[in-house]
């Protein structure tokens, strides 16, 4: 059963990657650079939507996606899921790692989203790169970085925060948008959905497109601004500090509601509560 779910889900996959890469080509060509990217990111969220249905993901949001936009989203990273998540939930533009760019199919599904590419191994931002998330957050896109710079477990608390990303924070005086993903395998209580360590991708990927399904909850928690003479190294301690604040009562309300929550159409305002107090 499970072979047959993942030839199923490939199959409407391939079919979904190729509708996208033909729609976002045209309705780019003919645009301004920035109007082009705006576009790139309203169609990327559409794609994400439908890969996100289409493998089986039920999400929760605690707390209003639509405070993204213009922002910096700084979110917790436990590896692909996260992306088609946040993807679904906002017209967003990405900062994924340079070397991306040469993976075979995704690095070409990841160009056609207008991305800012990074190179990690360099301390600080490239003009040319700051330039881009500068412009990026003046045009009402919201851009999600992953400071942690690889990703984890996804219950074991965040990992260092790299200081590189919010320079760009500094730069445009850019309020940060900082939220924690939690994904949770159903069927497979044992099995943690997340991609880290040493886990090889392609299996990984593998064995959860034949799952039944991924529950996953995004907390999104109040904005912070940056402060007047803040280093971007005080400014990644300090958004590091909140998080961590929020993070074991954000994965206690995961690990407590369950698949229940995931059936309701409405959040509770006790529920948001987590994400505004």
């Amino acid at each position: 059963m499970n072979g047959i779910r993942r030839l199923w889900r490939i199959f409407l996959l391939a079919l979904w990657s190729l509708f996208f890469f033909p729609a976002v080509t045209l309705c780019c060509v003919f645009r301004t650079k920035w109007s082009a990217v705006c576009s790139a990111a309203k169609w990327t969220q559409l794609w994400a939507a439908g890969g996100a249905f289409l493998i089986g993901m039920r999400i929760r949001v605690v707390g209003d996606p639509g405070r993204a936009a213009g922002k910096l989203v700084v979110s917790s990273h436990t590896g692909p899921l996260d992306v088609l998540a946040e993807g679904a939930l906002f017209p967003v533009r990405f900062a994924p790692q340079a070397e991306m760019r040469h993976w075979p199919f995704f690095g070409a599904l990841t160009a056609l989203s207008r991305p800012v590419w990074v190179d990690r191994r360099r301390r600080t931002l490239s003009g040319r790169t700051a330039e881009e998330i500068a412009g990026t957050l003046q045009h009402g896109l919201a851009m999600l970085v992953y400071p942690e710079g690889t990703s984890s477990d996804g219950r074991h608390g965040l990992l260092p925060f790299k200081s590189t990303a919010f320079e760009a924070a500094l730069r445009t005086g850019a309020e940060l948008l900082p939220v924690l993903v939690f994904h949770r395998a159903l069927g497979e209580a044992a099995f943690n959905p997340a991609w880290y360590g040493n886990t090889a991708f392609l299996p990984h990927i593998w064995r959860i497109l034949g799952l039944k399904g991924v529950h996953t909850c995004v907390y999104i928690m109040p904005e912070l601004s940056p402060v007047q003479g803040e280093t971007r190294k005080e400014l990644a301690a300090r958004t590091y500090r909140v998080m961590s604040g929020y993070y074991e009562k954000c994965l206690a309300d995961f690990t407590a509601c369950g698949t229940a929550a995931l059936d309701r159409e409405d959040i509770s305002d006790a529920e948001i509560k987590i994400a505004r107090e």
